[in-house]
């Protein structure tokens, strides 16, 4: 998954679980949080007893990615009520979180040179963070 996301050999990505997604989420906010569901769109229906199923449903071809989905609903409205033409976001939502509880672990892409590696350790312990850094391993021949 390093080259389907990575524009370049420099990369992270961050390594946590459900639960401890779900208790670093510490925003006023009502987040919602779901497993996304992969179907065969022409086989299997998303559920419409629930409105948040079509936001935590995907292709059957992305599978590979095994997603959970952190959903914020923002109704529109004005004064009189609902008004579909407004928009309830702009730039982005900024949601409160303690990376502490969030983060269990960091990788570097295994292309990545040690320098940049290296740049993410020191920006870990120069905001006083304890996260293991690890250079990812999937580039190195197993051992059997």
């Amino acid at each position: 998954m390093w080259k389907l996301y990575l524009k370049s050999d420099e990369g992270i990505a961050i390594q946590s679980t459900y639960k401890k997604l779900k208790r670093s989420l510490i925003d006023e906010e009502q987040i919602f949080l779901g497993v996304v569901k992969y179907i065969d769109y022409e086989k299997e229906w998303i559920d419409d007893g629930n409105m948040l199923s079509p936001f935590v449903h995907k292709r059957k071809s992305y599978e590979h990615e095994q997603e959970v989905r952190a959903l914020v609903i923002k109704w529109p409205t004005d004064e009189q009520g609902f008004e579909f033409d407004n928009e309830t976001i702009v730039d982005g939502l900024r949601i409160k979180t303690d990376i502490e509880t969030l983060i269990e672990r960091i990788y570097v892409a295994p292309s990545t040179p040690n320098w940049f590696s290296e740049l993410v350790k020191a920006v870990v312990n120069r905001y006083g963070y304890e996260f293991k850094v690890e250079h990812s391993k999937l580039n190195e021949k197993p051992l059997f």
